[in-house]
């Protein structure tokens, strides 16, 4: 108890003033209960004892110095006391004691308590391209310390990683960008950084992060068509540390086709209108939609989707008469849809009915050019149990005589195919029988 007692002070002791031991090595006795491998160090000095010959600090270790010397061989040698300083000329602070007379080296990775090279950031390691000066003196085992000493050697750390090699970026990807750059020939690092920025100057902030030294590509999705992005990319070393970024490099998403034009009725018959446009002159567009918007209750809805080598397509499912705008719009191979073109406003072909009162019995009439084609047109009447056929006729009128003086009447007509199939109904028309 009274030896882990003198360590408790020792310690306290080394955070007050000049003397101070391996903390980490203190706590681990503290919990194991062990006795220490070494003395309690005290102020007074070994005059007798020389300084260690052929100190020296090896640079390039990726956030630790390595400190080697010659150990002393004859002498009352304890061990060795090793101090650092972030330069020369400061004053240097205790970071560990090596207990043994043939210790002959120490690795520093800043897991100590003496202040480092960069407090303010709060990192607790040497950092990266952080110089470090040393000092070292032996002691004796009574711990007192020679006053002798070795002369200060200095070193570096490994440098932040260097920047990515030969970064490139590819444009004319639809809604992304692929980036290539070559792998880092420091084997400290593990991986890298992607920045993206939407101008040259703007703010570069990190999309991705790879790991592992030969991942040197990546593909930045779910961008917009025809757009810009700035990007740059920093190497990681195993510490975590983010090197210099890469020089910016500029990409260009593919652009979506452009709107097609010429969009114009083509021909018309009842219950269908046929449309056609002009090619676009892009050279991937792989086909079309053409749109139509119902006048009557702004509904939508795809027509037809043709290839691209076809510039038309027909409407076979609108009404007599029915209003509707038509649009069209472009996609390429990659799926990017362009605008849709100009629209154009049709009325689609009717029946042309009309109701003309005769005495005792209203006469139907429709137009003969739209029932060229049709097998037949069924005549119905709207009445109070619903609608009925009364009559079903080969030319383009009839006559319905089985009406009452004063009563009114209304009628629809709908033409019938050789297969039996239908066009779409006329509008309903209202006639009064006269008196």
């Amino acid at each position: 108890m009274t030896r882990r007692l003198a360590l408790l002070l020792s310690l306290a002791l080394g955070l007050g003033c000049s003397t101070f031991v391996d903390v980490e090595r203190a706590r681990q006795l503290l919990r194991s209960g062990e006795e220490p491998a070494f003395p309690i160090l005290v102020e007074k000095r070994a005059p007798q004892l020389p300084a260690p010959r052929e100190f020296a600090a090896i640079s390039g270790q990726l956030r630790s110095i390595p400190l080697r010397w010659d150990p002393l061989l004859a002498g009352d040698v304890g061990g060795y006391v090793i101090e650092r300083a972030p330069k020369k000329g400061v004053r240097y602070r205790r970071i560990a004691v090596v207990s043994g007379r043939f210790a002959s080296h120490y690795i520093d990775r800043g897991d100590d308590l003496a202040p480092k090279r960069d407090t303010r950031s709060g990192r607790a390691d040497l950092g990266d391209g952080a110089t470090y000066c040393y000092q070292i003196q032996a002691f004796d085992s009574r711990g007192r310390i020679a006053a002798a000493e070795a002369p200060r050697a200095c070193a570096t750390t490994a440098p932040p990683p260097a920047a990515p090699s030969s970064l490139r970026a590819y444009s004319h990807q639809p809604r992304e960008v692929a980036l290539s750059w070559n792998p880092s020939p420091d084997p400290t690092v593990v991986g890298y950084r992607v920045f993206r920025s939407p101008s040259r100057q703007g703010d570069y902030l990190p999309i991705a992060r790879l790991e592992g030294r030969f991942a040197t590509s990546y593909v930045d999705r779910g961008l917009g068509a025809l757009r810009v992005f700035y990007y740059r990319v920093a190497s990681v070393n195993a510490a975590g540390g983010v090197g210099k970024e890469a020089p910016e490099v500029r990409a260009v998403t593919k652009p979506e086709p452009l709107p097609p034009i010429g969009l114009r009725i083509e021909g018309q018959r009842l219950g269908s209108n046929r449309l056609a446009w002009d090619p676009n002159a892009e050279w991937d567009i792989d086909g079309y939609r053409l749109l139509r918007i119902r006048e009557r209750d702004k509904s939508r809805g795809t027509v037809a989707t043709v290839e691209s080598a076809a510039t038309r397509a027909e409407d076979r499912a609108v009404g007599a008469g029915e209003r509707v705008s038509y649009r069209v719009v472009a996609f390429d191979r990659d799926g990017l849809e362009s605008a849709p073109s100009d629209p154009i406003l049709v009325e689609s072909i009717d029946y042309g009915l009309e109701a003309l009162p005769q005495e005792d019995a209203i006469r139907l009439r429709w137009s003969p050019e739209v029932q060229r084609g049709f097998a037949a047109a069924r005549v119905l009447r709207e009445g109070f149990f619903g609608t009925r056929e009364i009559a079903r006729v080969s030319s383009a009128g009839y006559v319905d005589r089985d009406v009452k003086p004063g009563h009114r009447y209304r009628y629809l007509v709908v033409l019938v195919r050789e297969d039996g199939s239908e066009a779409p109904p006329s509008a309903v028309i209202e006639a009064k029988a006269p008196k």
